[in-house]
């Protein structure tokens, strides 16, 4: 499949992928159409859509990396956080979050000199914090915890990559 048949295919899908409620029934609808996708998605199309400076794409291929359980695609979801587009940040360290939690011998290592931390209103260093801690086995998310840029839930985040890389 390509990009471009993918988002045909899904038309705004994207937009449910800022602020995902998983609770909600259309967003519960969209995403179970996205999941019967699977069988025609692989690794190249998840990589094409995440290195993409587009955020709608990125995340777009965040999704199709956590749907194909893409571990792999590590290093390549870090390097959203090094040179970021502002609503992709969250969903990037969120992937990376669950990516640790499955296969933690996949995780990259996270050097906080290489990242301009203050970057979109500080989610840049926010989100590294809350990655590190999860490195450390210090994570605690709080329910009403938002990132400083676009107020994307990092909770919703890390609900809808987990749901993505279920089998249900």
């Amino acid at each position: 499949m390509t990009p471009e048949i993918l988002f045909q295919q899904t038309s705004d899908f994207y937009q449910f992928l800022i602020h995902p409620y998983l609770s909600d029934v259309d967003f519960q609808r969209e995403l179970e159409a996205f999941r019967g996708l699977r069988a025609e998605l692989d690794r190249e199309l998840a990589l094409t859509l995440i290195q993409e400076s587009n955020w709608r794409t990125r995340l777009l291929g965040l999704a199709v990396g956590a749907l194909l359980r893409e571990w792999s695609l590590a290093p390549v979801v870090l390097d959203l956080i090094r040179q970021p587009t502002g609503i992709s940040i969250v969903p990037a360290g969120a992937w990376l979050m669950v990516q640790h939690q499955q296969a933690p011998s996949l995780s990259p290592d996270i050097d906080g000199i290489e990242f301009n931390t203050g970057q979109f209103d500080g989610e840049v260093g926010w989100i590294l914090t809350r990655l590190q801690a999860q490195n450390d086995g210090t994570l605690t998310v709080v329910p009403e915890e938002e990132g400083p840029n676009y107020g994307q839930s990092l909770q919703s985040q890390l609900a809808l990559y987990e749901r993505l890389c279920s089998e249900k």
